[in-house]
């Protein structure tokens, strides 16, 4: 009886372990975008934090796993699309790129990551030719998984503590215009509601940006001169304490999604091209890919 469980069992396994873990990688992939964004407003309570650390770890276990069986098994056209799928899922979502500071410092273990990882893919995807027809939307997937990972590994190595200043450049020049007192006129934010309420939130986000510099100088150096000391100070002199509250949790926010997201990646013109050319290729295999399945 239980050796005819287990060869069920093994049957069942055999026959769904590479289409069951993508589905799984999938479902992963959709659990990190939806609810990543809550641990930057409600990191401290368990019932988020431990649900998406235990998806954040194995998203990445199971798209390695499942590339590794897909090297032992028998090539096939599906099979090579499916292997540069799974790069897009080890790439992340933009909401989360690393679950602790740890994990930035790891970039170069994440870089050899990459390389293997790609490696794996263009085996599997060679295996399947030349007898591949879907090998224009196969390479247009491997394009934008490829560019994909590359993003997360790069935003690794902004966010580790040696290159976190590197994190910062695309706002170094709000910092140095912001040399100047900022006239504000902090209005009631209920009123007028959609515009006038945007109106009146912008001199705050505006400040918080500005002197986000100022949260930079505490972790990672080099500190503030006086000059800049005083400058920071004369340029919030007149902003009331609810107000101030409001600037800090906005830029804490701001320092937040420095660390663990990809924005210091896509914040940029390599970013913006990337993020284009990514969406071309995804845009082009879809179209591909539905052409050859009417022929």
């Amino acid at each position: 009886m239980l050796l005819l469980i287990a060869n069920h069992v093994q049957r069942l396994w055999d026959s769904w372990n590479i289409r069951g873990l993508i589905i799984l990688s999938l479902f992963l992939q959709s659990f990190l975008v939806l609810f990543a964004p809550l641990r930057n407003e409600r990191g401290g309570e368990w019932i988020i934090m431990i649900p998406l650390w235990i998806a954040y770890l194995l998203a990445d276990w199971v798209a390695t796993f499942t590339i590794g069986l897909m090297l032992r098994a028998e090539g096939s056209d599906i099979l090579a699309l499916w292997a540069p799928f799974l790069l897009l899922h080890l790439g992340g979502p933009d909401t989360i790129t690393s679950f602790s500071l740890e994990d930035n410092e790891f970039w170069i273990r994440h870089l050899l990551g990459l390389i293997l990882q790609v490696g794996s893919t263009l085996y599997v995807i060679l295996h399947s030719l030349p007898d591949n027809k879907l090998w224009l939307p196969t390479l247009l997937v491997l394009i934008a998984g490829v560019i994909k990972y590359a993003e997360r590994n790069r935003a690794f190595y902004l966010a580790s503590f040696d290159h976190f200043g590197n994190s910062w450049a695309y706002l170094s020049a709000a910092e140095t215009t912001a040399t100047a007192p900022i006239p504000v006129q902090f209005g009631q934010l209920h009123r007028f509601w959609g515009v006038m309420l945007w109106r009146s939130c912008w001199p705050i986000i505006h400040v918080a940006v500005c002197r986000v510099g100022a949260l930079k100088s505490f972790l990672v150096g080099p500190p503030m001169t006086k000059g800049e000391q005083r400058g920071l100070s004369y340029s919030i002199t007149g902003i009331d304490s609810h107000n101030m509250l409001r600037i800090i949790e906005i830029q804490f926010s701001l320092l937040y999604e420095l660390l663990h997201t990809k924005l210091p990646v896509v914040d940029s013109k390599i970013g913006y091209i990337c993020r284009t050319v990514n969406f071309g290729c995804i845009l082009g295999a879809l179209v591909s890919f539905s052409i050859l399945l009417k022929k």
